[in-house]
């Protein structure tokens, strides 16, 4: 049943497909990745060779955008096959929501799906905020 809550919880966010070079920080080293997607609930990233884990690890996640620029979010791990790892977003920095915004503005071209994504995030973070876990 938790599986499938969590199927639930991630597709509540408009997911944009990213295949940019990424990496995360998680048991003392940096694992190069290529993101797959990314959202503002979290990201799909490549598995790197030699990665094993267990769900609930941490990291913070860095996606390497043109020109220089980079989103960067903090993140637990919540599935993973021998291909991917799916990480949720726990924490993330304005500039970064600044570039994920306009990332997914372009993507999608529809404003209201946009809006529609940020409000749920707002919900989220004030619910967690207060004491509440927001799911239930």
């Amino acid at each position: 049943m938790l599986e499938s809550t969590n199927m639930i919880e991630r597709r509540r966010y408009t997911r944009i497909s990213l295949h940019v070079q990424a990496e995360f920080a998680s048991q003392g080293r940096n694992w190069p990745c290529q993101a797959i997607d990314l959202s503002l609930s979290g990201a799909l990233v490549s598995r790197p060779r030699g990665w094993v884990s267990e769900l609930g690890e941490r990291c913070t996640l860095t996606f390497r955008l043109d020109e220089g620029t980079t989103i960067q979010m903090v993140g637990i791990l919540r599935h993973q096959d021998s291909h991917a790892l799916g990480w949720q977003c726990t924490g993330i920095d304005l500039d970064s929501v600044g570039e994920l915004r306009r990332l997914i503005e372009l993507n999608l071209g529809e404003p209201s799906f946009l809006r529609r994504d940020l409000a749920e995030m707002m919900r989220e973070h004030l619910n967690a905020g207060s004491g509440s876990t927001g799911k239930g």
